[in-house]
């Protein structure tokens, strides 16, 4: 035995596929680490835990998608919804128009769920609510780290201020994207509503402050515009914005809106042909790099090739979902009707290999969704 292979995964695999797989994933992350000054700052077990993500979240690749419905490995990376309170009233967010009890998951909760994954290579920890709202929300992110867990989260920068800025950075977070749908005030107040635009801002400069303070790279600095009626006509407008914030911003992703549910019908919008690329240009000329989402491709790939459902959902109250998706569609009924277990009243173990979870897997292999994949936007059904 290599004796990095402890370092690095921990040991062997009794899989022989994911053996061959994660070798191969382990020698990349050692070349990385060792020739990257950033990753020798994080560490090797974060290195391949990295590459680990990259090699099987999204992938295209053929022999990886047919992999991971073989074996179907127990999740590596998983997204947990800590809370469902919030105080904005976002004209474009399920949130404004549902009928749920919010509720915030205790960090006991938290934990227990993590407990269920000792090989948790990386985590998502953004539901539909205000993070940090959850007083246990800091400490949640601080254990992540402690467990050397790569931490992603998505953020209104509404309670973000510079004391907890300088907590993250410390702590190592590793990408915080700014839920950001405006370039001017105006359309800002029109969109997220209850929020407040010079907060925002000022929140967002000082979390670069914080970083450049503590002289870090981390957490990696995203900005996030979901495309709607009242905004699309300030995509290029908003990249000059945050080229004039003079922050460090990593890239800026665009989406389109998820679903058209009833209450935002309205607001939907499709991206009109050249706009995508039009951006994309607009970025290069203010050196931003600009990406568009997977659910605004012009063509969607088939749903056999869609590995989306390697990393579970887990609702606030413990609901599973195979992926976030699902979500912004203002239907939490159905998602619960359809879903496939409740991590805090079974192992979830039990959920992954159990008759739902290999129904659906199946369906998506097979082209033939079953109900948890009906209402998909992003995979082509047919």
């Amino acid at each position: 035995m290599n004796p990095l292979d402890y370092t690095i995964r921990g040991g062997c695999s009794p899989n022989p596929q994911t053996e061959i797989i994660e070798l191969q994933v382990a020698d990349v992350a050692l070349k990385q680490y060792l020739s990257n000054t950033l990753y020798q700052k994080k560490g090797l077990k974060w290195t391949y835990n990295w590459f680990h993500f990259l090699t099987h979240y999204s992938t295209s690749d053929p022999q990886i998608l047919k992999y991971l419905h073989e074996v179907r490995p127990y999740p590596s990376y998983i997204e947990i919804e800590t809370t469902t309170h919030c105080n904005m009233e976002c004209s474009i967010c399920e949130h404004t128009y549902w009928d749920e009890e919010c509720k915030h998951m205790s960090l006991e909760n938290f934990n227990k769920i993590l407990d269920q994954f000792p090989e948790l290579k990386w985590i998502g920890v953004t539901g539909i609510g205000q993070s940090f709202l959850n007083k246990d929300f800091m400490p949640m992110m601080k254990g992540c780290k402690d467990r050397d867990i790569y931490v992603e989260l998505f953020d209104n920068f509404r309670y973000l201020n510079y004391e907890k800025a300088k907590d993250m950075v410390k702590w190592g977070v590793d990408k915080i994207y700014v839920s950001l749908d405006a370039a001017t005030k105006e359309t800002y107040d029109k969109i997220r509503v209850n929020s407040d635009w010079d907060v925002v801002m000022k929140n967002i400069k000082n979390f670069d402050c914080a970083k450049k303070e503590l002289n870090s790279y981390w957490p990696e600095l995203w900005f996030h515009f979901v495309v709607c009626k009242d905004n699309i006509h300030e995509c290029e407008k908003y990249l000059e914005m945050i080229n004039d914030l003079n922050v460090d911003c990593k890239q800026v992703q665009f989406s389109r809106m998820l679903h058209k549910f009833k209450e935002i019908e309205d607001k939907f919008v499709e991206i009109p042909d050249g706009t995508k690329e039009k951006i994309i240009e607009k970025g290069k000329d203010l050196g931003i790099k600009v990406s568009w989402n997977i659910d605004s491709a012009d063509v969607k790939c088939p749903l056999k090739s869609c590995a989306l459902w390697t990393m579970p959902f887990i609702f606030v109250d413990g609901t599973v979902i195979p992926c976030c998706s699902m979500n912004e569609q203002n239907d939490r009924n159905w998602q619960r009707e359809t879903s496939l277990g409740n991590i805090f009243k079974d192992d979830f173990r039990k959920i992954w290999y159990g008759d739902k979870y290999t129904k659906m897997c199946e369906g998506i292999m097979n082209g033939n969704p079953t109900c948890q994949c009906e209402r998909c936007v992003i995979y082509d059904k047919n």
